[in-house]
């Protein structure tokens, strides 16, 4: 009988899910990730939503990370394994779909339910994100880039330099501050006041003088992603 009820309690949670929504990615952009320790590069696709309420990937490389976390003891689940990942950061909510042969799972987190700890932060704990314009300009996959210094108010020394296209439309400010406000605040390290990022698509990111990240091809066609159990795509 308790595993009728959960199978009805289940049929009930896909019914709440069936109904398809639509959402719109403006631009597509390839990166580079430089692995410095094995002197290798991983790649990734990111989407971005220009009103900043969107980010998506397909990334390869999330999908066997993802796959050796949840299934350790079954290799087989890696092999040929898909995942997308759409960030709603209207809600916090990260909407996941992985697939694996005839495995096909559709996750739906609330990342202010699971990140958000209870802590009592200190005044001193408290900063804001600041961005400085050094008034730098470099080239970036053919894109003219405006360099911005980003640090937190009480650690100026930790400085991570980042080129925008500032000609492409991206609300970062929207995107972003509901996602580090839930990161500083999970690991327990400090409130995350206030930021004021500039708008525009992050092409390059360095610290220390050495790249986190760097964008290598973009495509400007608009994306149209049905979220029914599965990810398709209409451009």
């Amino acid at each position: 009988m308790k595993k009728i009820y959960t199978l009805i309690v289940l049929l009930f949670v896909a019914f709440g899910y069936s109904q398809e929504q639509k959402i719109t990615i403006d631009y597509t952009v390839d990166y580079i990730i430089p692995n410095n320790r094995k002197g290798t590069a991983d790649t990734i696709t990111i989407g971005y939503s220009k009103n900043g309420k969107h980010l998506w990937t397909n990334s390869e490389y999330l999908a066997k990370d993802l796959g050796k976390s949840m299934f350790k003891s079954n290799s087989k689940m890696m092999e040929n394994a898909d995942l997308d990942i759409i960030y709603d950061s209207e809600n916090s909510i990260l909407i996941m779909h992985f697939e694996s042969g005839k495995n096909d799972m559709f996750i739906n987190m609330d990342l202010e339910t699971l990140m958000t700890k209870q802590i009592s932060f200190n005044e001193d704990d408290e900063f804001e994100l600041i961005s400085e314009n050094t008034k730098e300009s470099i080239d970036v996959a053919g894109h003219k880039t405006t360099i911005y210094d980003l640090y937190p108010s009480n650690k100026p020394s930790d400085i991570i330099s980042v080129a925008f296209d500032e000609s492409i439309e991206i609300q970062n400010n929207t995107l972003f501050k509901s996602l580090f406000e839930l990161i500083f605040a999970a690991e327990g390290s400090a409130n995350l006041l206030g930021m004021n990022l500039p708008n525009g698509l992050i092409m390059k990111a360095t610290n220390k003088g050495n790249t986190m990240i760097e964008a290598y091809k973009i495509d400007t066609r608009k994306k149209t992603i049905n979220i029914n159990y599965s990810f398709k795509i209409t451009e």
